[in-house]
C-alpha cells in the first residue's frame, strides 16, 4: 500500500488554541504541503497570503483535539469555504468519507484525472470527497485542462524536435507554429495584460511588440483547439 501524498512534520511544539492556531501552524503547513492546497492542489504563488487558510480537517472535534497540528490542513480560500463544516464521514453513508492526504494518497486510489482535466471518483470515498469540496466545478477543471494540454503540446514539440533535428527542421517549425496558435487560443480566455497603455489582450500586446499575429491565425492541424473550445477553455 502506498504511503500518504503529503508527509506531515511534527508541527509547532507549543500548544495551539482557537486564538493562535493559524499564526503558529501556517508556516509549518506551507512547508509540509509545499505551498499547495491540500484539496485542489493549487500553489500558493497564485493567491494572496491572506488566502492561505488553515483548515480543520475534522471540524467536529472539540477544544484541544480540534486544533492539534495533525488535524490542520493548508487550504485555499475556495476549498476551505466549500468544505466548511462538512463531516469527515457522511452520516447517510458510512462508506463515504473525506480523504486525508497526510495519511493516504487520493490519487489514483480514489480519484483519477480524465483527459479534459476533470477529476473522476473511482470509490465512494472519492465521490464524497469531490462533492463535499466542489473539486469538479469548472473553475478547477478549466485550470487543470489548460495545464494538461500545454504539457502535452510541450511533450509533442520536444519529441518532434529530437526526431527531426538533423533532417527536417521545417517540420519542427511547423509544429512550433501550431503550438503557439493553440496557446494563444487558450490565453484568449485568461485575464488581459495591464500595460502602460492600459488593459490589452495578449494578442494586441504581442502585435505591439513586433509579432505578426497573422502568422498564428490558422488553427493547428490537431483537434486540440476544437477540444478546448468545446470545453469552454
Amino acid at each position: 500500500m502506498k504511503g500518504p501524498r503529503v508527509n506531515r512534520s511534527a508541527g509547532p511544539k507549543s500548544k495551539m488554541t482557537k486564538a493562535n492556531y493559524r499564526k503558529k501552524a501556517l508556516r509549518f503547513l506551507l512547508k509540509d504541503f509545499q505551498g499547495c492546497c491540500a484539496y485542489c492542489l493549487d500553489p500558493s504563488d497564485f493567491r494572496h497570503p491572506q488566502q492561505n487558510h488553515v483548515d480543520h480537517f475534522d471540524c467536529k472535534l472539540k477544544e484541544r483535539q480540534r486544533h492539534q497540528y495533525k488535524n490542520l490542513m493548508l487550504a485555499c480560500v475556495t476549498c476551505n469555504s466549500c468544505k466548511h463544516d462538512k463531516p469527515v464521514i457522511n452520516p447517510l453513508d458510512q462508506e463515504q468519507r473525506l480523504l486525508n492526504c497526510t495519511i493516504e494518497n487520493e490519487f489514483p486510489e480514489h480519484i483519477v484525472e480524465i483527459e479534459e482535466g476533470q477529476w473522476k471518483p473511482i470509490t465512494k470515498q472519492g465521490e464524497y470527497h469531490l462533492e463535499s469540496i466542489g473539486l469538479t466545478e469548472s473553475c478547477h477543471q478549466r485550470k487543470r485542462f489548460a495545464r494538461r494540454i500545454n504539457a502535452e503540446w510541450l511533450l509533442r514539440l520536444c519529441t518532434t524536435a529530437i526526431q527531426y533535428k538533423t533532417h527536417n527542421p521545417a517540420e519542427v517549425q511547423s509544429q512550433l507554429m501550431n503550438i503557439v496558435s493553440s496557446i494563444l487560443a487558450l490565453l484568449d480566455s485568461f485575464p488581459p495584460l495591464v500595460t502602460q497603455d492600459g488593459v490589452v489582450t495578449v494578442r494586441k500586446w504581442l502585435a505591439a511588440n513586433g509579432v505578426d499575429i497573422k502568422l498564428f491565425q490558422s488553427s493547428p492541424t490537431s483537434g486540440d483547439i476544437e477540444t478546448s473550445q468545446a470545453s469552454g477553455i
